[in-house]
């Protein structure tokens, strides 16, 4: 779930930061970005947005390819009785998985595939990504202001949103013992003893376990310095021995059952977490959290494409993307979303930032930089 990312075709910039529109958005839960419908909505982004040829399929079959435990399977039985349309899915551990899965086959195999925001980017570069001009489909005009134009589809040709949240981590506070300052940092998280060593989770990202160790050195992500990157391989070497998971898989169950004590995870599976132990807690590290942003994009070799548009089009409707947020734990940067989740969900600062907090939409570095980071992280996984 959640998105890892990996390298991109070309150099970009160090880091750039989330819009001031989405850290807003953000930060308010996106209940400042669209409270509901009221009659129908507008469309956005031009006077076709909304309105293009579309005719939603009514027979056939369409293939989703998501993060692991990032669907909740039985929605796809009411999309099949609402639209006539069977539905079948199956999961990924990375979006480096996914994009290598999709350039072994020239993209076909799925039909709808869920990458994370510089990976719609990279899918576009290398022709994984078929142009199916978003912006046409009906329900597209349910799409936040803050999120019609991402730096990787800026005009919303490819990719349709789907959730959106934040990389830190979480601790137990029951652990803590009396009068004991918790974890509030980056350098925390891999330099604490007691009574987190030796029951720690590392999700298994690349980009984003580098990134961290470079925030937690005082370094910026993607950095090219080569003293910065030792120093981050470092940190992650000693950090080894108080880690007992490097895993993405089953984060919340793992954390909210005692397995961790301590873990690097998704801010919806940190909401997961505490719905098992409300003593599950997420942090904000003062060095700056990653954002991600997840998308719905058609491979170019898909063989359904009326059918994934009539999907598409589907989650583009809030209460479907609000069930499908209440389930992973995410919100969504859909109009409407906002007040069909669970209250737990509207009130949990895990959800919902706190305002001082540092949250950064950081694109893929390029690949030489993401080459040292595949060397970093293999060393510190051997």
């Amino acid at each position: 779930m959640k998105p890892n990312h990996q390298p991109v075709n070309r150099r970009r910039p160090a880091r750039a930061f989330a819009s001031a529109a989405a850290v807003l958005c953000l930060a308010a839960g996106l209940a400042a970005c669209g409270g509901g419908l009221s009659g129908t909505p507008e469309p956005k982004g031009g006077d076709s947005a909304g309105t293009g040829e579309f005719t939603p399929a009514t027979s056939g079959r369409v293939t989703i390819y998501t993060w692991a435990d990032y669907f909740p399977t039985e929605m796809l039985t009411r999309f099949t009785e609402e639209t006539g349309v069977e539905a079948t899915i199956d999961f990924f551990a990375s979006n480096e998985e996914l994009l290598t899965k999709l350039e072994a086959t020239g993209g076909t195999g799925y039909d709808v595939v869920v990458p994370s925001d510089y990976a719609v980017e990279m899918m576009i570069e290398r022709g994984l990504a078929l142009k199916i001009d978003v912006m046409g489909l009906p329900n597209a005009a349910n799409i936040a202001d803050s999120a019609l134009h991402p730096y990787y589809d800026p005009e919303r040709e490819y990719s349709a949103p789907f959730m959106y949240g934040t990389t830190g981590f979480a601790y137990n506070a029951a652990l803590l013992a009396e009068g004991q300052e918790p974890p509030q940092s980056w350098h925390d998280f891999f330099t604490w003893e007691a009574p987190f060593a030796g029951k720690i989770g590392m999700l298994n990202d690349e980009f984003d376990g580098v990134n961290a160790a470079l925030r937690a050195v005082g370094a910026e992500p993607c950095t090219t310095d080569p003293d910065d990157l030792q120093a981050a391989l470092d940190l992650l070497l000693d950090f080894k021995a108080r880690v007992n998971t490097i895993s993405s898989d089953a984060v919340p169950d793992r954390l909210g059952t005692g397995q961790n004590s301590m873990a690097m995870i998704w801010n919806g599976d940190t909401h997961r977490a505490w719905v098992i132990d409300n003593a599950i807690t997420y942090v904000y590290a003062a060095e700056g959290l990653s954002v991600f942003e997840d998308n719905w994009v058609v491979p170019s070799g898909a063989e359904n494409v009326d059918q994934a548009k009539t999907f598409i089009n589907w989650m583009l409707d809030p209460k479907n993307a609000a069930e499908a947020g209440d389930y992973v734990g995410f919100n969504a940067q859909i109009d409407g979303v906002f007040e069909y989740l669970d209250p737990e969900m509207r009130s949990d600062p895990a959800v919902v930032p706190p305002d001082d907090a540092i949250l950064e939409l950081v694109q893929a570095c390029d690949n030489e930089t993401m080459n040292k980071y595949s060397q970093i992280w293999e060393s510190f996984r051997q």
